[in-house]
């Protein structure tokens, strides 16, 4: 296998541990928003941990080979690619989530009712502000790279990227942006950056004394967190820390031969590539499970976190199949 499509399977594998988290993430405060989590000191160290971490993740992984990619294509392709991938099915999925808690009244862990509906959905509705955050943070550099464009070499690009990944990161806190429609945007793209400044460094073999090190680091500073909303520059250590040590496990559990450790990365990087589909409508299937188990007498918090993970993960996927049989991925936003 290439350098290059090695590269590519530790991006999806990664995304695979990533979406995991986020639709466990999702069940968990599910959870705790329907009261099955009487423990608020354990639900904010759970919560707290993942969130310093997995939506990092996503925003580093997609920087990883953006430069490539405005490398290759020009400013109107790009910028019209980000229309269909990203601002289509936010909007779409806004109407779809809102139809779907407007039909469950109630039961809902925040009921609304018709005159909420969002015609213009922004702020970004619930979990698709990750979707908005990113389309500004890609639309920004296009519009960037087209004045500046190939005037620069592309390591000048990736130590200016790195510079203002860290120089952004220190300050993000000092600088304060309450808006809901640039506020995410503007915490997250330092890992963004950062994943354009190392995206050439992912092409490189980690050895296995460098990779334990940075799973030892990247555990101390989960570990850190202690139930608290971690720095931009704490989360941006964790990330980059957990991508030098997955480097290493990826690259070398993948040149075994096939055994339980190969099937589990393969069946990670399906997860990946399948990462919208299941980002987009994991809530629809986990919290209908959840509304449905807690109507019929389970109070197993266990028994209901389990369930509403698998089916969060199984049930986009089997959508998403039938989606790509039918040539309907396009118009679904997948």
């Amino acid at each position: 296998m290439s350098d290059s499509s090695m590269r590519l399977s530790a991006i999806d594998s990664a995304k695979g541990i990533g979406i995991l988290l986020v639709v466990f993430g999702h069940a968990w405060r599910g959870a705790w928003g329907a009261n099955l989590l009487p423990n608020e000191g354990l639900f904010k160290l759970v919560d707290y941990a993942i969130y310093a971490f997995h939506m990092p993740l996503f925003f580093f992984l997609s920087g990883l080979l953006f430069l490539e990619t405005l490398q290759k294509y020009n400013a109107e392709k790009l910028l019209k690619g980000r229309l269909t991938r990203l601002l289509w099915p936010m909007m779409l999925w806004s109407w779809i989530f809102f139809a779907l808690k407007l039909s469950a009244g109630q039961a809902a862990n925040t009921p609304v009712v018709l005159s909420d509906f969002p015609v213009i959905p922004l702020p970004p509705y619930e979990h698709l502000w990750f979707l908005w955050a990113l389309f500004l943070c890609q639309t920004i550099l296009i519009l960037l790279y087209a004045v500046v464009g190939a005037r620069l070499p592309a390591t000048t690009w990736r130590w200016i990227a790195a510079i203002a990944a860290v120089i952004w990161a220190a300050l993000n806190p000092l600088i304060p942006v309450p808006s809901d429609i640039w506020g995410p945007m503007f915490e997250h793209f330092p890992y963004f950056l950062a994943g354009i400044a190392v995206g050439s460094l992912s092409r490189i073999r980690v050895p296995p004394l460098l990779g334990g090190l940075c799973a030892i680091g990247f555990v101390v500073l989960l570990w850190l967190v202690q139930g608290e909303k971690a720095a931009v520059l704490h989360s941006l250590a964790i990330v980059l820390l957990a991508w030098g040590a997955w480097l290493c496990v990826d690259r070398r559990t993948g040149s075994q031969p096939v055994g339980i450790l190969l099937r589990s990365l393969r069946s990670l990087r399906a997860l990946g590539q399948a990462s919208m589909v299941i980002y987009l409508m994991h809530t629809v299937f986990s919290a209908s499970l959840r509304i449905l188990m807690v109507k019929f007498g389970f109070d197993d918090i266990t028994l209901i976190l389990v369930a509403t993970l698998v089916v969060g993960v199984v049930g986009p996927v089997i959508v998403g199949w039938g989606a790509a049989k039918l040539r309907l991925s396009k118009i679904l936003g997948f």
